[in-house]
């Protein structure tokens, strides 16, 4: 929350096609950090608002920045190409909004695009179809806004701020530690290292000292130099702000990427195998029709930007739309905040015209 200004949104523009993602993010703001995921950031004036949009860059191919997006942001569009239409892809992007909406509480609205005199036909049979859809999940009253001229753009922007007002979440909750998720880290002549991070929980303050985790190291001790928000030197930044942290210790940037997590120290715990509740995703098609302790086979859940393989030891059998009790050992450790893992299982292959989204787990 910057100074006279009401509220951050973290937005996450999620669709096939990347041309239509791009224009919807530059509406939000203008192109700033790139890599496998496109950031847009801008203090708006007018709307008296900053926006930061962000959208996965080899999706559907990798569904690993897909993931990663949805954890990032706390409202997501779905963008559907009304040239394009409904297809595996579209499934696959409404499975996980689903799930993180359960999960997460995140804020989802489906946006189509690219609606013209051709294909305007098309429209309201699209529609339909997507309502069917909806009825089959946890997001059956998510609204569908048109973009069919310039115009609309600003309006989607005010729909933005309204949907979130809406929203419980938006209000800054009191909390007993700090949390920042890490999307990029790099070094700075005559600074030092830097990373750029989501604010998800607290507060944090220039001289702060904080924990880094994340690896299979212990936890590390750094100080916050400096904040930056928007180009401009902070004293502290809040909960929903994308920030600009100058550190200081004995950390290099090569050490640094969206495994790691800086927070409060003392307050997170690793683990490396739990006892779950699972939920395998009504639409996932696994072997047998059935995930099974018995199979031996290596699924991958990520747990907020950190993902690890994992195999099940034992367990209920599970069918899809059906939840059980499993046992999870993980390749890597993976961190909570003392009320136990919870996120994400998918099969980390490259798309093949199939939801590789299997489900979701909670420690017990």
């Amino acid at each position: 929350m910057s100074e006279q200004y009401e509220n951050t949104f973290v937005i996450g523009i999620l669709g096939e096609n990347n041309e239509q993602n791009n224009l919807i993010g530059q509406a939000f703001g203008a192109p700033g950090t790139k890599s496998d995921i496109q950031f847009y950031n801008r203090l708006d004036n007018k709307l008296q608002q900053v926006f930061c949009a962000l959208s996965p860059i080899n999706y559907p191919e990798k569904i690993k920045p897909f993931l990663q997006t949805l954890v990032l942001t706390d409202i997501h569009i779905l963008v559907i190409d009304l040239e394009i239409g409904l297809n595996s892809v579209i499934g696959e992007l409404l499975i996980g909004l689903d799930i993180f909406s359960q999960l997460h509480n995140t804020l989802p609205l489906i946006v189509i695009t690219n609606i013209n005199d051709k294909n305007n036909w098309k429209l309201g049979e699209t529609k339909e179809k997507l309502k069917k859809i909806l009825e089959t999940t946890h997001i059956k009253n998510t609204e569908i806004f048109l973009i069919e001229n310039k115009e609309d753009y600003e309006s989607l922007k005010k729909k933005i701020i309204n949907l979130e007002i809406l929203s419980d979440d938006n209000k800054e909750e009191i909390s007993n530690y700090t949390k920042i998720l890490i999307d990029h880290c790099f070094p700075v002549k005559g600074i030092g290292t830097v990373i750029l991070g989501l604010v998800k929980q607290g507060r944090l303050q220039a001289g702060q000292m904080v924990g880094l985790i994340g690896s299979e190291d212990a936890e590390k001790k750094l100080i916050i130099r400096s904040i930056q928000k928007h180009d401009r030197d902070f004293k502290e930044a809040h909960k929903g702000d994308r920030v600009g942290l100058a550190l200081k210790g004995n950390i290099n940037s090569h050490d640094i990427n969206r495994d790691n997590l800086l927070i409060t120290q003392g307050v997170f715990k690793p683990e490396n195998e739990i006892l779950a509740e699972i939920h395998i995703n009504q639409f996932y098609k696994p072997k047998e029709n059935k995930i099974s302790s018995q199979e031996g086979i290596q699924y991958t859940a990520i747990t907020e930007l950190k993902s690890s393989p994992f195999k099940i030891t034992e367990g209920e059998d599970i069918s899809p739309g059906k939840s059980g009790k499993m046992k999870l050992k993980f390749d890597k450790k993976m961190y909570h905040d003392g009320t136990g893992l919870k996120g994400l299982i998918y099969d980390a292959n490259k798309f093949q015209n199939k939801n590789r989204i299997i489900g979701y787990f909670k420690q017990i």
